[in-house]
């Protein structure tokens, strides 16, 4: 992921990018502003978006989904737009 280096200005830009990307969506968490800083530093490749963030997320929608299943409440997700 370093194809772009870690200058200040290109991570100032995927921290901004991240965050309009949050505000689009209506999915606003101001620390996951964070995420772009810490993969940047840490040299991490492509396949950190495939090990950790896409199986963490796709484990968190499964929670979700089989909580509110659980729970008779049917309202999930609220916002598809």
């Amino acid at each position: 992921m370093n194809f772009f280096g870690t200058s200040a200005a290109i991570m100032a830009l995927a921290v901004g990018l991240a965050i309009a990307a949050m505000l689009v969506t209506r999915r606003t968490h101001a620390p996951a502003g964070a995420n772009p800083l810490l993969v940047m530093l840490a040299g991490a490749d492509w396949s950190f978006l495939v090990t950790p963030v896409l199986t963490g997320a796709m484990t968190l929608v499964a929670a979700a989904l089989l909580y509110h299943r659980c729970t008779g409440r049917r309202d999930y997700p609220r916002y598809w737009s």
